[in-house]
């Protein structure tokens, strides 16, 4: 014969069971990580002549900071250049520019953030201080 204590001790334990077999957590969905995107680098090289031009086209996976830089001059590393950020048409193979600066030197870094992946495209042109033909290199880091 069970004492009233007894018994309620039972229905206690009984209650705190069920409460933690049927509460709890709130199961929820996987989380899924963001993906990781790799930061690229392109070099582009070439020669421009007097009033000269010359334009690169690269696809960016991942919209977020893209950095254009001359990283080399010759025969004369102290000319200013212009630089183009823009977006590529590859059907027609042109370049619509979106940015560009008159002022650039060999190292200075020239940034935009483009809203959207896609391709894009560089360019470098004589902004009239090219006197002899000159070989550049081009540096864009991406994502």
């Amino acid at each position: 014969m069970r004492t009233p204590a007894a018994a309620r001790s039972i229905v206690v334990l009984a209650s705190l069971v069920a409460t933690i077999a049927c509460g709890g957590t709130t199961p929820t969905e996987p989380i899924t990580p963001a993906p990781v995107y790799e930061l690229k680098t392109s070099t582009f090289t070439g020669k421009l002549t007097t009033g000269g031009s010359a334009g690169f086209p690269f696809t960016v996976v991942n919209p977020g900071d893209i950095s254009l830089s001359i990283t080399e001059l010759a025969p004369v590393s102290t000319l200013t250049m212009g630089l183009v950020l823009g977006s590529w048409d590859a059907v027609a193979s042109t370049c619509t520019q979106q940015r560009s600066t008159n002022t650039a030197t060999v190292n200075l870094v020239f940034s935009a953030s483009p809203s959207a992946a896609g391709e894009y495209c560089v360019g470098i042109f004589d902004v009239g201080n090219i006197q002899v033909s000159t070989d550049f290199v081009l540096k864009v880091t991406y994502y």
